[in-house]
């Protein structure tokens, strides 16, 4: 796991690590200005919706940091050093996929304990915030097998994962029924519907057609992950690390 340790210390950059757990965080304030002066039943049922519905600043948070993962590397020149046997070319995918997934989850994590402070603070406890992690630990997961890969192909990475983000999660998968199935957003929410009994009618649209389920949403992650990682190795068995 030596590869993997040295992708993540070199993401996580102090500077960086702070303003992605600011922008993380977007959730967190959101939900503290929407109500505090609701009362303590309507601020439970807008916790998941206002997740749900404003998390996104955290999939734009994983994008920055995990498009980063072998894409520094590669612009620094230092690509090829590491880029070498003993190490297979699976192997490396994986160390590199886990870097970047841990480096999100740490940041999805942030996010997520501006939310529990939130709740704290409008006298909502931590009740309705525990489930919630799941989601930003899903959706850490299933974004870094996405953008690690994406990042080592396109030096553009950040503009295309946005586009991405944009056209494919917020527009296309709202309204083509089918393909709201394969939106990673919607896979981890379906995970932290499975886990939440009181997900509001907003969180529940956000989810559209997929099924919640923890079961369902962990195997379609599963495939997530697999599919990164088979198309990294794929790439990195064919193209030059220069």
């Amino acid at each position: 796991m030596t590869l993997a340790i040295h992708l993540y210390r070199r993401m996580m950059r102090r500077g960086r690590v702070i303003a992605l757990v600011a922008l993380s965080s977007v959730p967190g304030l959101v939900y503290w200005l929407g109500v505090f002066d609701a009362d303590s039943g309507e601020a439970a049922g807008l916790y998941s919706e206002i997740v749900s519905a404003v998390g996104y600043t955290f999939v734009i948070a994983a994008l920055i940091l995990t498009a980063a993962t072998l894409r520094e590397e590669k612009d620094a020149g230092t690509l090829p050093y590491i880029y070498m046997r003993p190490i297979s070319r699976p192997w490396f995918a994986a160390q590199s996929i886990i870097a970047g997934s841990v480096a999100a989850i740490v940041i999805g994590i942030g996010g997520w304990l501006a939310t529990v402070l939130a709740s704290i603070a409008v006298g909502n406890g931590l009740g309705p915030t525990l489930p919630a992690l799941s989601l930003f630990v899903a959706a850490a997961i299933g974004y870094a097998a996405v953008f690690v890969p994406l990042g080592y192909l396109a030096p553009r990475s950040l503009l295309i994962g946005l586009g991405y983000i944009i056209v494919w999660e917020t527009i296309l998968a709202n309204v083509v029924t089918g393909l709201a199935q394969f939106s990673i957003w919607r896979i981890a929410l379906s995970i932290y519907a499975g886990l939440e009994d009181d997900f509001g009618r907003v969180a529940s649209d956000t989810l559209g057609p997929v099924t919640p389920g923890v079961g369902g949403g962990v195997a379609k992650l599963a495939a997530v992950v697999l599919i990164g990682l088979g198309a990294l190795t794929w790439t990195l068995r064919r193209r030059d690390a220069l």
